[in-house]
């Protein structure tokens, strides 16, 4: 057979699809590339497009099933710069534990030294408004209107990137 039928009949078929919805979106194109080299090996033994166009289909459905079954089988486990997985737990605790550092270095910065304690004080602390009023000899009202003001600052600068 002809390089350029079997080259037509495999880009004619639309075989993306079928690939897409077995191995998913992201192996699509690996399933294609796999079928067609596997049936570039054979394109001197077929004999007609109809055949073309069965083993194409057959090559592409196969090696969908393939790429899926290696990826269940086989999962791949993207590692960060400090070597963690980046699904892991340890990776998790390390990504919380750096904004954390990351958002207290910010309102040490940005914060009036009395925002700065009603924000650790309830935020970190978990202290409830009432005694935090108490300890500051401040009304809860203005402890709420404190805490609201700090996080917005906060807030404000963490969506610009100083950080």
């Amino acid at each position: 057979m002809s390089t350029d039928i079997l080259t037509s009949t495999f880009q004619r078929l639309r075989l993306r699809g079928i690939a897409a919805g077995i191995a998913g979106d992201t192996d699509a194109d690996d399933a294609l590339h796999d079928a067609f080299c596997g049936l570039w090996a054979r394109h001197r033994n077929v004999e007609s497009s109809v055949e073309a166009v069965r083993l194409s289909y057959t090559a592409v459905r196969n090696s969908a099933i393939d790429l899926r079954r290696r990826a269940k089988s086989h999962p791949m486990v993207y590692l960060d710069e400090g070597g963690y997985a980046a699904e892991s737990p340890e990776y998790a605790e390390r990504e919380r534990r750096i904004t954390y550092q990351a958002v207290l270095e910010l309102s040490r910065r940005v914060l009036s030294e009395r925002q700065f304690e009603i924000f650790t004080l309830h935020d970190i602390e978990g202290v409830g408004y009432e005694e935090i009023a108490v300890r500051l000899s401040m009304s809860q009202e203005s402890v709420r209107m404190a805490l609201s003001r700090a996080r917005k600052a906060i807030r404000e600068l963490y969506r610009k990137g100083i950080y």
